[in-house]
């Protein structure tokens, strides 16, 4: 079974290098493909990352990691009704898109039964982390997983720290010089309700196409 690390972005693409990371070294299943949701800004870091292959390239080797397919079009980014790109998601009409645009990628991924999702929510806003959360209750099966990363306080918010290292490597934080090799990211599994269990297959394929706000008024008023 092929499994795909889905995870929501924003300006830090440090939270995918640290993910990968922690799963690897907790033995977690390893993703085959990655997949990233975000905003047209948060897009333009991650695609200069990508084509740099610094950071990405720099951990496979570092940790022999095992390969997984990443390209540019694996890049998802929200948008509104009318096609145009959210932005940056700062804005509260930007909302319902992210609810929407999420709830679609979830609800597109998990129609696939040859596959595990892991969903990441250790990126983007507290709201995309929020909708990725919700879309995971709606549509995540027994083989999904919701995760986050934890990583050492001294190294949180850094934008010089993508992993830990094996080998001393410092790095600079305000006033602070920091060792990458002290450094520690944790992965936390987050249990969560399945509601896909306790719906017909029927209503679950009713919903899949819907918006956020659209499918949540249909879970209110369905009746088993």
């Amino acid at each position: 079974m092929k499994t795909i690390l889905l995870s929501v972005m924003g300006t830090s693409p440090q939270v995918l290098t640290e993910t990968l990371y922690a799963i690897y070294k907790q033995g977690k299943p390893f993703p085959d493909e990655v997949y990233l949701i975000t905003s047209e800004n948060a897009k333009a870091i991650a695609v200069e990352k990508k084509k740099k292959k610094e950071q990405i390239e720099h951990l496979k080797a570092h940790h022999r990691l095992p390969d997984f397919k990443f390209e540019l079009d694996h890049i998802l980014l929200m948008e509104h009704d009318n096609g145009e790109l959210v932005f940056d998601g700062s804005e509260e009409q930007d909302q319902q898109s992210i609810a929407d645009s999420i709830t679609r990628i979830v609800a597109k991924f998990t129609s696939d039964e040859n596959c595990r999702i892991h969903a990441s929510i250790a990126g983007g806003r507290k709201t995309m982390a929020f909708y990725m959360g919700y879309a995971m209750s709606i549509f995540g099966r027994e083989q999904d997983v919701l995760s986050h990363v934890f990583v050492s306080k001294d190294f949180e918010f850094s934008d010089q720290f993508f992993f830990p290292t094996l080998d001393d490597n410092y790095i600079a934080k305000n006033d602070k010089v920091l060792n990458t090799k002290a450094a520690k990211v944790n992965l936390l599994e987050i249990p969560f309700v399945r509601m896909r269990n306790m719906v017909d297959q029927s209503f679950i394929n009713q919903i899949e196409s819907n918006s956020f706000s659209k499918t949540i008024a249909l879970l209110n008023t369905y009746k088993n």
